[in-house]
């Protein structure tokens, strides 16, 4: 027999590929093992990283935000009130990480819709304190009722092209899958029947002349009132009136101004 083939049939040469197999088996089981375990946490850091992103814009905040619950759902008490007709519809919903999201809808329930609306993203104390120092009386009020109310504000003024405010769908988001149609109340718009359009300090003559046409070629002359703010200190005689340009005007205003010096 040749050294060679006594090696090979050695039962001791045998007996050392045996046991050498399954040492490089669980090496390569450890490594593999390893190796998966590495990348689950480079996905976790991965996914922390996009998170951690997402929550410094404000899409991502607002999108975080729909996931969570209602913490808040309160109504401004004027909003409610025949004779005022104004005030803030005002839900928040609870973060990940603790904050809470607050959206603000500013209603106009004469004329407007929605004339205003905002959000921001803060630590419930801080929510607190910002609800006990506003100058409105807030009272609790449904989910349903609360989204209900703002859509109706925003297609009662619509009826007459007076669009929402800018940000109007993006913020409607934090209703997320709220049904409007729980709540089985028609809210009233208005002022017996017209549209009360009551120009505020905030709006100069353009604006003002603006909505005044378009109310003008909705629901016809006659057929809304116009009214104006204390703060515009206006004579009762311009009431109704759309502040229009009138080239013939402006040279009667001038003849009666005295002389530059």
């Amino acid at each position: 027999m040749s050294i060679d083939n006594a090696l090979v049939d050695s039962p001791l040469h045998t007996i050392d590929c045996e046991r050498t197999r399954p040492v490089a088996t669980k090496e390569q089981q450890r490594q593999k093992k390893l190796a998966k375990k590495r990348s689950k946490e480079l996905a976790k850091k991965k996914a922390a990283a996009r998170e951690k992103n997402r929550m410094q814009s404000f899409s991502g905040q607002l999108s975080s935000a729909i996931e969570g619950s209602i913490e808040r759902c309160l109504v401004a008490e004027d909003l409610l009130n025949s004779d005022s007709k104004f005030g803030t519809v005002f839900i928040t919903r609870r973060m990940p990480d603790g904050r809470v999201a607050a959206v603000r809808f500013l209603i106009d329930g004469f004329c407007m819709g929605v004339k205003n609306c905002n959000a921001m993203f803060c630590f419930p104390s801080q929510l607190t304190e910002l609800l006990e120092n506003s100058p409105e009386t807030m009272m609790a009020i449904t989910p349903p009722a609360a989204r209900r109310l703002v859509e109706q504000a925003a297609a009662y003024a619509r009826q007459f092209d007076i669009l929402p405010h800018p940000d109007y769908d993006k913020l409607t988001a934090i209703f997320g899958d709220i049904d409007p149609n729980e709540c089985s109340t028609d809210f009233v718009f208005g002022r017996d029947g017209q549209p009360v359009y009551i120009a505020g300090p905030g709006e100069n003559e353009q604006r003002i002349g603006e909505i005044i046409e378009k109310l003008s070629a909705t629901a016809g002359e006659g057929n809304y009132i116009v009214e104006y703010d204390e703060a515009f200190d206006l004579d009762d005689e311009m009431a109704g009136t759309s502040w229009t340009d009138d080239p013939e005007l402006d040279i009667d205003i001038d003849e009666d101004l005295p002389p530059a010096t």
